[in-house]
């Protein structure tokens, strides 16, 4: 069976489909998912329209610029150097894959975990909009690029990169210590697979 008669076999069937979205997004390579994955997806959510430059990644119907990151909410790793010999920990990766690490979210806040949105430019949009992939749902978060700093946003930095200045290009972490503040705060939607995957067949069928 070719490779896209499986596809159609498994859109055929959604309770093997489903999964199968879930599972390629925490699949995919960091850049890959985020940006050609989940921006196309917020983008027919929310009615948002193509960036008319690479400062930002959407924009709104009253001209806001918006900016979309996106995190994969993952178990840290339990094979760090020092734990195990060196052949245990190699044969310790055949247990260590993405997909035995998802977090159902509600686990949000025993699991230990570590989702960092990196790279935040404050000045190149106007809203933020920042995606959780949990194992059984997507969290949907927004905040105002003037809402973002030090005193105000819970674990935000002001810096990115050693070379970055201060300001220009930051960085917030969430995990079980943060993550009830960032859902009182700025949770602005939830979407299960089964929406995420009827949004792509959408987004698919008019492309």
């Amino acid at each position: 069976m070719s490779d896209r008669a499986s596809i159609i076999v498994t859109m055929a069937d959604k309770d093997l489909f489903y999964p199968k979205i879930r599972d390629g997004l925490f699949l995919a390579a960091s850049r890959t998912y985020a940006e050609q994955y989940v921006e196309p997806l917020i983008r027919a959510r929310y009615g948002l329209h193509q960036p008319v430059s690479n400062d930002h990644d959407a924009i709104g119907v009253n001209r806001e610029k918006y900016e979309i990151k996106a995190c994969k909410v993952l178990r840290r790793s339990d094979n760090r150097l020092g734990t195990k010999s060196l052949i245990e920990r190699i044969f310790y990766e055949n247990l260590n894959t993405v997909l035995d690490r998802i977090v159902p979210f509600a686990d949000r806040g025993i699991a230990n975990y570590d989702a960092n949105v990196q790279n935040v430019k404050r000045d190149h949009f106007d809203l933020l909009i920042y995606v959780l992939l949990f194992e059984d749902c997507i969290k949907v978060f927004q905040a105002k690029s003037a809402d973002i700093s030090g005193g105000q946003f819970t674990g935000w930095s002001d810096k990115h990169g050693r070379y970055d200045e201060l300001g220009k290009s930051g960085q917030f972490m969430l995990n079980r210590s943060t993550i009830e503040w960032h859902l009182e705060h700025h949770l602005i939607d939830t979407l299960t697979y089964q929406e995420a995957a009827e949004l792509y067949e959408q987004i698919s069928s008019e492309n």
